[in-house]
């Protein structure tokens, strides 16, 4: 049995934050689906490096062509370092760098160099100006192809790059995937959660981690990678 919920906000949901379902849609809080997270770093028109913690994005290709598909708000600096720029990277790390990661949310001002001030290293990327996050185990640089807003007079846009050099840690470059996705040890964004019944039970934020990964094969002889 399943139960139609519609696109439409129930009137029992209450914003525990002003403007909540305005920045967000309700049904985020109830598909909780996890997305890895990740930090988007950009170049700031004073040259000083900007390092925006983020899920929020889809990576699809074929061929030699890689697409980073990224969701950013219109008035965050990132979007704007982009839109001036047009370039990005996508670095990720891992849990060890949990604390470093958050920080970047404190050191966000102008004069910020927020890759340094939040405790990484800045690494220089090859095919971009914006910089690579040192300890992070794989960069993703990233070229902007495209914009799109994500429906008219949206807070959000959706910015289309093509992948121009990948650099990945020599640590991680296992044979083996199970051992290649425990190493990376990626964190993934658990939204805060609300009962879908009745709005009730609000829950934080969660961090998720895959830190055991099972190896399964099926009678078709096709090989899975399970939690």
């Amino acid at each position: 049995m399943k139960k139609e919920l519609g696109i439409v906000k129930p009137q029992y949901l209450i914003e525990d934050w002003p403007g909540k379902y305005e920045v967000f849609s309700w049904l985020e809080f109830i598909v909780t689906i996890p997305n890895p997270i990740f930090l988007i770093t950009t170049l700031k028109e004073n040259g000083k490096s900007n390092a925006c913690l983020h899920s929020w994005q889809m990576l699809v290709g074929e061929g030699n062509q890689f697409i980073s598909v990224l969701g950013v708000m219109k008035h965050s600096h990132t979007y704007k370092n982009i839109m001036r720029e047009k370039e990005w990277c996508i670095n990720y790390p891992n849990q060890a760098d949990y604390p470093q990661s958050f920080d970047t949310i404190e050191h966000n001002g102008l004069e910020n160099d927020e890759i340094i001030d939040a405790g990484f290293h800045i690494e220089e990327s090859q095919k971009i100006k914006a910089p690579r996050i040192s300890e992070c185990k794989i960069n993703l640089e990233c070229k902007l192809s495209w914009e799109k807003e994500l429906f008219p007079n949206s807070n959000w846009v959706i910015l289309g790059g093509e992948v121009v050099n990948v650099a990945m840690s020599e640590d991680v470059m296992v044979s083996v995937p199970k051992q290649r996705i425990e190493k990376l040890g990626l964190m993934y964004n658990i939204r805060s959660t609300i009962n879908p019944v009745d709005g009730s039970q609000y829950g934080p934020n969660t961090l998720g981690i895959i830190n055991e990964v099972k190896r399964i094969t099926s009678d078709d002889g096709f090989t899975k990678l399970w939690k």
